[in-house]
Formats: structure tokens, sequence, C-alpha cells
């Protein structure tokens, strides 16, 4: 017999925000584990979903994004007879993690929904989320500032670290119009057929363990900023067969040439890009800086710019 939905549930809306991912400090297999990265939520390219009954299963979604729970449902005898409507969506493909954001969305307001009582973590598992790196999952729970375990085997990757993000701190975006990053099978590939990371994990580790997390345990902003660049820099030797260097846009790579030694800013690139980030200390330093890079690179009208705050909290649900 089928599990009924029960008449007393009223419209459920979730949202959830993007996260920037800061870079892997490490790739390949190593005593079993492999991979470990950093990331952050922000509030910005918000993901946003509502929930209802219906007679029959309804969506406006791609099946990518509803399959997973449905085969779940369905093998669950769980009746589907629900309608999920999507309002508002990251942009797919350009750094930001929109992707698990909404697999994560919409596995969690069905399970809400239907009081299935679903974790994240086990969500994440029926969209075969958290593949390499778990930052997006953790950030959809809580925000802020994450870095993730090495991955072992077949499992997800689990939370060292969890850290409100200084809130008077921002982030520039930058993003490139005409690219997209890469993802899926090219992704995969990459990883699979580039074996060259283990040379670089011993410092990018030691940068995370001696600059990027105790800056943020003190809210020292310069060490901050110094050591995400530096992080990056060194990130980019690994990732130079599919881009030149730190950056996938040529038109952004210039604009952070020109900025890269101005005092008090942390400078890299999101996931595979284009989106790219400036870390500042404040919102006056956010305005200055595009002030100064839309006067000095007017002719880049591919490139848009957009200042944001970290995000401290995961997703919420509202009943309407």
């Amino acid at each position: 017999m089928k599990k009924k939905i029960s008449k007393n549930i009223v419209k459920l809306e979730i949202s959830s925000s993007a996260r920037l991912h800061l870079g892997f400090y490490g790739i390949e297999n190593n005593d079993g584990y492999s991979y470990g990265s950093m990331g952050l939520g922000i509030k910005s390219y918000n993901t946003k979903l509502l929930i209802n009954g219906a007679k029959n299963f309804t969506t406006n979604l791609p099946k990518k994004y509803t399959g997973p729970i449905i085969k779940y449902l369905k093998s669950n005898n769980i009746q589907t007879n629900i309608d999920i409507n999507m309002i508002e969506k990251s942009p797919s493909h350009i750094g930001l993690g929109s992707g698990t954001q909404l697999s994560l969305c919409v596995g969690k307001i069905v399970s809400e929904f239907l009081k299935l009582s679903l974790t994240t973590k086990n969500i994440a598992e029926i969209y075969k989320r958290g593949e390499r790196s778990g930052i997006g999952i953790s950030v959809f729970e809580k925000g802020g500032f994450v870095l993730d375990s090495c991955k072992k085997k077949d499992m997800q990757p689990e939370t060292l670290v969890h850290s409100k993000f200084p809130s008077e701190w921002k982030v520039v975006l930058l993003n490139d119009t005409k690219l997209k990053g890469i993802s899926g099978d090219k992704e995969k590939n990459f990883f699979l057929n580039n074996k060259n990371s283990k040379k670089y994990e011993r410092e990018l580790s030691h940068i995370v363990l001696r600059g990027i997390l105790p800056s943020l345990a003190y809210a020292d902003f310069t060490n901050f900023a110094n050591s995400i660049t530096e992080f990056q820099r060194i990130t980019a030797l690994f990732y130079k067969k599919k881009q030149s260097g730190v950056f996938l846009s040529p038109e952004i790579s210039k604009v952070m040439k020109y900025i890269e030694n101005f005092d008090n800013i942390g400078i890299g690139q999101s996931s595979w890009g284009p989106t790219s980030y400036i870390f500042v200390d404040s919102l006056l330093h956010a305005k200055e800086l595009i002030s100064v890079i839309e006067n000095k690179f007017n002719v880049y009208n591919n490139l848009s710019y957009k200042i944001v705050s970290p995000s401290n909290s995961g997703y919420k649900i509202k009943y309407n």
C-alpha cells in the first residue's frame, strides 16, 4: 500500500544560495584518500522552488533534477502526486555549483513535504553528489566557510572545518558571459587522466593549515587574502592543460593581472570558472575596486561585476 500525502500540508518554498569553490588542496589517491577542498557560501545567485500537492506528478524542471528523487519515492512505495515549480535558478556551468544546489533543493523540499526525514547526506547520495568535493553539500546545509576531508573510496567527503565568515568582508565577482566552465564527463575525464598533483599537495596543505584557517580564526584579512591568492597560483599549475593560468577567461586574466599587486585583495577562480573572485575587506573597498576596473577595462563588454556578502546560513524552508 502506497504512503499517502497528508491533506494538512500547505505549499512549501525552499531557497538556497550559491557557493564559491576555492580549490582542492589534494587530488590524487594517497593511501586510500583523494581530493579535499574548501569553499564559501555567498548571498547571491539563489535557487528557489515551490512544492504543492497535485493529481499527478508535474514539474517545470528537467528530468535530471527530479528523476532521482521520483525513482526513490516509487521504489519505497510513496505517492508522487506532487507539483514542483522552479521559481529561481542560478546560471549553470559558471563555477557556482548550481547543479548541486538545485538537486539538493529538490530532494529536501520533497522530503519535507512528504515528511520523509531524509538528511542532506541521504539526498546527496540519491543524486550521486559529492563524487569529488563535498563543498556544495556542506554549504547547502549550513553556509559559511567549509573545509572538507579527503574522500575515502565511494564515501562522501566529511566536513573537517565549518566556520562563520566575517560579514564585513566582501567578494567582488567577475563573470565572462561568453564562456562556460567544463562539467560532466569532460570534468571527470580530466581528473582521471591528469596525475601530476602530488608535487603541489604539500605546499597547498601548508597554505591551508598555516595561512587560510588561522587567518579566518583571527579575522586577519591581509593574511587570508595573501594565502588565497598564493593557493590559487599553485592550484593553476595543475589545471594548465585546460586553461593557460589561474583564470579560464583571457579578459578576466588581464583584469586580475592589473590588480594583483593592489593592497589587501585576494584573487582566484571558482571551480572551473569563468566566475572569478576578489576578496576585499569592506563594501567601500569593493565599490572603489569596481570603479577602477570599469574605468580601465570598459572595452570588455562581456564582463560583469557584482559585490556579494558571505552567507553564513544554509537552505531555508518557508510555509506558504
